[in-house]
This record gives C-alpha cells, structure tokens and sequence, in this order.
C-alpha cells in the first residue's frame, strides 16, 4: 500500500509475559473461574500449566474484582500484573468443578440494545445458557467480558426480542471447602484431588515443584498441615518449600501482633520447610495474602539468581500500597514491631527505604533463642539444600539400574563437585563436597545395589542484620589548634 503522511495504528494490548528460563516452579491450589470458559472438563483437579496473563485468562478464566470468591485471580494478577517484574510459569490447581457445584436453573432478563446485552452476574455457566428457540453459537453467542463480572450477549440474527429471557445454571463456590481442597486419591480409582494433585506435576509437564502456596486456604491448619506433607518427597523424590498464612480474619484470626505470635505457636505453623505470613497486603482496592506476594518474590529473586535459590525474599520489594486484615481493615506498625514478628518466624511487611518490602528471612521452625537444627534458621539455607536434593536426583536418576562400575562412581563424584564448586564460585555456597565413602556402603547396601554418596555443604547465611558501632572520641580536637585530624 501506498503511503504518503504520519500515521497510527491501533493494537491489541500487549499481554504481560514472563522471562525465558525461569526453573523455580509455584504451584497454587484453590479455585477458578472454569465455569467462564465453554469446555472446563479438563480444569478441574489438573494442573494447570500458565506462562502469561493471556494464557491464563485463555486456560483458565479471570475475574478481577471476585478474588474472595475466584481466589486463584489472586495469584495470576499478582504474577503477571505486578509493576515490579512480571514471573511465571506457574501451576495453578482448580478445585471448584461446575459440573457438580451448581445452583441450577437461574433467569435473567437481558435487555438487547444495538444487539448487545449483559447477563450481570458472574457465576454464569457459560455452556448452560439458554434462550428459548435459539441456538448458542448459530442465534447468538455469549462470552464474559474482560474482567469477568458480567456476560456479554450479541445477537448474531438480528433475531433477538428486546428484553429476552434467559435460562442458566450458575456455579456456586461456596462449595468448595478445605475437604475438597485438601483432596486425596481415590482408593479404587487412584484420582487424585486437591493437594495430591501436586504428584501429577512432575509427570505432565516435565517440571519439578519447587514452591506450593494456597493463599486463600493455607490458614486452615489442616491445610497448613497437607501443604507442609505434600512438600516433602513429591514423587517419592522433591522437595518444595511451602509459603503459608496466618488467619488475618477480623474477630476470629490475629488482628494484632501479638495475637499473630500467639496464633502461630498454638496452631502449629512452625515447619522448618514453611514461613508462615501476617497480615495481608493491599493494592488499592485489591487485597492480597502476603503467601502469593512471597511466591512472587522468590520466583523473579531466584531467576535474578540464576534460578539458584540461595537468596531470601526477605528485605525485597511488593507491589503494595498497605497492610491489612483480611476484611481490608488497615495494618500500621514499624520496622522494630515488624521484627518481633521475626523473632518468632513470621514473614511480615516493612516501609523501608520509600518502598514496601517484604520483611522476616527464618522459617516456621524459627523462635530466637531456641535450640534447634541449624540448618532450619533461614528459608534460603532450607531451600538451598531441597534444590541440592533436588538436583542430585534430576542429573543422576537416569542412571538407575545401570552397572555401578567404578567409572560411574567417578563420574558422579566430577560431575556433581563441578556443580558445588559452580556454586561456591557464584556465592550461592560457602563450601560443598560430594564423597564417596565406604562407611557409607556397607557390602549389605552393595549386594542390595543401593549405593550413597555423602554430600557436606555450607549454604550461605543472609546478612540479617547489619551494625556499626559508633563511638565517640577526643582525637578531633587536635584540628581546633592546627594539627592533623588523627
């Protein structure tokens, strides 16, 4: 086409993409939206692998004011919507079937103007719409708007009365409770629901789990108590560390600090592979659980990394304008409050430095001054050493059931000390050594063709904090009567 002359075009928005090569994986359990898209059969109890905004929204549905109800919104705005740095892959596990959690037969009365209308409500099951003596599809079509609050209707025909009834099942969320999110396996079928979802993982999509959050669910301690299970030996092989919440719920939760410590300790959020988080977050009008701020965090800090989890989300900043409670009642305390909290495990937020930041780099297990496994101070150590396992397991499992010569043995000692000194070379160990010892393999073990390699680190420990010690001196005064400063 000819042109002559300053021109504009219009595009489409672009989509909010995460970076190539992120390896640290979040898989999230809760509910969506599904009952938005005309096929849902296969997004229900599966994971569900999302790499951008669109993506989700095309997989899974979005709703962007309904996150109490639609709670895994949440965690794909919050990953993909955040102005600090987009990150993804993440999985993302529905629990809420719209086949089986219905209230059926609903009406509307839809008003056809210029040959669009709305149905103003957003638990339409978007495939049980009907209007008497037309064809989905054919006579009109139906779709959700962008924000998921309401379905659009346009007539196809021309065909429409003005205003039209229409016919519908809607999807009812209150459904789900932490039974269904807690999931199991079926004995007889061996399906797997809820939290054992997470086993599937690995065998869909090639990836290893490496962090497991539900935000809207994880102040449940039953649920606490499932995540924290499910994280260890996934697969009978991974570990993946667990990001949790206090309940932050006005009246019944902690709605103070010291109400959070005491809250803590009583329900047992002390899990050496967790931090526990209080209170939520707010962005305007959005409310987030401080767990999903933190999967965000560790996600994007570990990709800066090089997917090397050796750094905490501790001290880095949120996409946030406040804390609050979960009915959006505002939060306010310093930095020396934020760190009591600290000093009992707890995860919290800190306005430092003109910016929110998350604020508490220990685990659950952590109290100051108990005696406990070192190893188990710093979610960074403990996730440092599950990536070690991890590691180990993902390069070598390969090898199983192949002939044990001494050249193999060699081979992963190289191997897997090129990988430590690579790491020690970057920072993200102090020290690492792989062995192969004889007290470790018995002739029992040998003849059984079990065999073990002695693998002795020192992860890196963060630098929690920071102190000068300022004193005060005469040797100044030497200037005053011409002298040099000494």
């Amino acid at each position: 086409m000819y042109k002559h002359g300053a021109f504009a075009d219009l595009m489409a928005t672009q989509d909010f993409v995460a970076p190539k090569g992120v390896a640290t994986l979040p898989v999230y359990f809760g509910r969506l939206p599904v009952h938005q898209l005309l096929t849902f059969e296969d997004k229900v109890n599966e994971p569900i692998l999302v790499k951008s905004f669109n993506d989700a929204v095309t997989k899974c549905g979005y709703n962007d004011n309904n996150w109490a109800e639609f709670d895994l919104c949440e965690a794909i705005y919050a990953h993909f919507k955040n102005d600090i740095q987009p990150i993804g892959p993440i999985v993302l596990v529905n629990v809420l079937d719209p086949a089986t959690m219905v209230t059926p037969d609903k009406t509307a009365t839809v008003t056809i103007t210029n040959g669009i209308g709305y149905i103003e409500n957003d638990k339409v099951i978007l495939n049980t719409i009907e209007i008497t003596g037309k064809i989905l599809g054919t006579d009109y079509s139906a779709v959700y708007t962008t924000d998921g609050a309401k379905v659009l209707i346009t007539d196809l025909k021309g065909a429409l009365a003005s205003p039209v009834n229409v016919t519908f099942n809607e999807v009812n969320p209150d459904s789900v409770t932490k039974t269904e999110l807690i999931g199991g396996v079926n004995a007889t079928t061996g399906v797997r629901t809820g939290i054992s979802v997470i086993d599937l993982v690995y065998l869909i999509h090639n990836m290893v789990p490496t962090i497991i959050d539900a935000p809207a669910w994880s102040h449940e301690p039953d649920v606490d108590a499932a995540l924290k299970a499910a994280g260890q030996k996934i697969n009978g092989h991974w570990y993946a560390w667990v990001n949790s919440n206090l309940d932050a719920t006005s009246g019944t939760g902690a709605e103070t600090i010291s109400e959070a410590t005491t809250w803590k300790s009583t329900n047992g959020y002390d899990g050496a592979g967790e931090t526990p988080c209080w209170p939520m977050a707010k962005n305007g009008a959005k409310l987030f659980h401080l767990s999903t701020l933190t999967t965000v965090t560790m996600q994007w800090v570990d990709y800066n990394n090089g997917n090397i989890p050796y750094e905490s989300p501790s001290n880095k900043p949120v996409d946030i304008t406040g804390m609050c409670l979960a009915d959006g009642t505002a939060v306010v305390f310093d930095q020396v409050q934020a760190t009591d909290l600290n000093s009992k495990g707890t995860r919290t937020l800190s306005y430092w430095g003109g910016r929110w930041v998350l604020w508490g780099p220990n685990t659950g297990a952590y109290e100051y001054g108990k005696d406990m496994d070192i190893k188990d101070k710093f979610d960074c150590n403990v996730r440092m050493l599950y990536h070690l396992a991890n590691e180990f397991q993902n390069r070598y499992g390969i090898l199983v059931d192949g002939p044990m010569k001494r050249a193999m043995v060699d081979t992963i000692l190289n191997d897997y000390q090129k990988f430590l000194d690579g790491l020690i070379t970057s920072g993200a160990l102090l020290y690492g050594v792989i062995q192969f010892n004889e007290t470790s393999n018995s002739d029992s073990d040998i003849v059984e063709g079990d065999f073990t390699w002695d693998v002795a680190t020192t992860t890196t420990p963060p630098g929690k904090s920071l102190t000068a010690k300022v004193a005060y001196t005469i040797k100044g005064f030497n200037v005053l009567f011409g002298g040099e400063q000494a």
